[in-house]
């Protein structure tokens, strides 16, 4: 059994080949259903580019993980837990810092709070996150990539919690009842559905599927095969990747790949929704204020009721913890319409909404991150209306997902 000792790892290579050793034998305990210590899982976040708006450095951002980085390599950390005094994974920036991967042996059950709780706790972090309309265009590149007779696993997730109200912390989703007799009943439509087939046969009949039961699109999880070794890997509506395969190096090829395509997600949305007055001269002279960017416009496929909506804005708006992350005073305008003139707490920057029973309009002033789109959506789609028509100017959000793909090619890391 490989032994993990982080600690003597001195550059990018000698993590590379540590993590396919693990790899490999973390593979042979799947097969064999012993799995004796945690996954390689990478956890995908996002910051500022280049801290350009920011005095703070990496070290800054982490100090709530109470971790100290220790450089190795270009772009490349141990991640050192001064608590405990264990090596915690691996950091790589990507684009100047702009991204993040968090590479970790942890069991899941661990890391993944530690993980929601240091963006929780820091305004210059948030998580990638991948829509359902999303994960319809990766789900392309599956097909593209891939053996169709090759398995891949896809997992559909829509839970209405607003048409009931609930006191309970809404980060905390991983509840644990010590017995079946104290398990709350809740009766809300709720839906977590998991496909596992070979891709040819699933190829053809996911749209299908996603138009006889609208939770399905809601995708929060995708494995891509691995084109070189055993198994694939699973990515996550939040951005964690989980290595199922006996390669770091392919794992590493498929993170870099989804960055790419989120990266130019995140510009097409900026240079499509920012909102800000640019000076236009004119021939006569002087010159006037015009007005550049277009609204995110978020259509439920079927009205909220009052009291979906009523829970919806009081959970949203008026508690600190919320799966939206944002902040605001709603301004009530009638039983189902506000105004909301609020923040994201990621950078805290401000977002304005007027939010109704039939649609959600978003005004995203420049300089507020790109991610705050792709946060609502993926939650609205959870949460609210799986099926929900999202547009950004006169183009659609899958639309814009789509033409962030085309360009981008899969490599292989060498």
């Amino acid at each position: 059994m490989t032994e993990v000792n982080i600690s003597e790892i001195k550059n990018r290579e000698e993590m590379i080949r540590l993590l396919d050793g693990y790899s490999i034998e973390r593979k042979e305990e799947l097969d064999q259903k012993k799995i004796k210590k945690g996954l390689v899982k990478s956890y995908l976040l996002e910051t500022v580019d280049g801290f350009q708006d920011t005095k703070k450095t990496l070290s800054d951002i982490l100090t709530p993980f109470a971790s100290e980085l220790i450089q190795i390599d270009e772009g490349l950390y141990k991640v050192l837990n001064k608590n405990s005094g264990k090596y915690m994974g691996f950091l790589e920036s990507f684009w100047e810092g702009r991204y993040l991967a968090f590479y970790s042996l942890e069991l899941s059950k661990n890391i993944d709070k530690l993980v929601k709780d240091l963006v929780l706790l820091s305004p210059q972090l948030d998580h990638v996150w991948l829509s359902g309309w999303t994960f319809n265009i990766l789900w392309e590149k599956v097909k593209e990539l891939s053996n169709p007779n090759r398995f891949t696993r896809i997992v559909f997730e829509h839970e209405s919690i607003f048409e009931i109200d609930s006191d309970t912390d809404e980060t905390d989703e991983d509840q644990i009842f010590e017995d079946e007799e104290e398990q709350l009943i809740f009766e809300r439509r709720s839906s977590k559905i998991a496909l596992v087939d070979k891709i040819g046969l699933l190829k053809d009949k996911l749209n299908k599927f996603q138009e006889l039961y609208s939770p399905m699109y809601s995708i929060t999880q995708l494995r891509f095969p691995s084109p070189i070794a055993r198994g694939g890997h699973d990515f996550f509506h939040f951005g964690k990747a989980t290595n199922r395969s006996e390669s770091f190096r392919d794992h590493r090829s498929h993170v870099l790949y989804v960055l790419k395509i989120y990266r130019e997600l995140i510009k097409k949305t900026q240079e499509i929704v920012w909102f800000s007055f640019e000076k236009v001269s004119i021939q006569k002279g002087g010159e006037f204020q015009k007005l550049i960017g277009a609204p995110l416009i978020v259509k439920f496929r079927e009205p909220l009721n009052e009291e979906t909506f009523n829970h919806f804005i009081i959970s949203t708006f008026e508690r600190v913890k919320n799966r939206f992350r944002l902040w605001g005073n709603p301004i009530r305008l009638g039983p189902k319409k506000v105004h909301v003139y609020g923040v994201d707490k990621h950078l805290w920057q401000p977002i304005f909404m007027e939010i109704t029973d039939k649609h959600i309009i978003a005004i995203i002033p420049k300089g507020t991150c790109g991610n705050t789109v792709h946060r609502l959506v993926s939650n609205i789609q959870i949460y609210l209306d799986p099926a929900a028509e999202v547009t950004l100017g006169n183009k659609s959000y899958r639309e814009i997902a789509q033409d962030s793909s085309r360009e981008i090619t899969y490599e292989q890391y060498k």
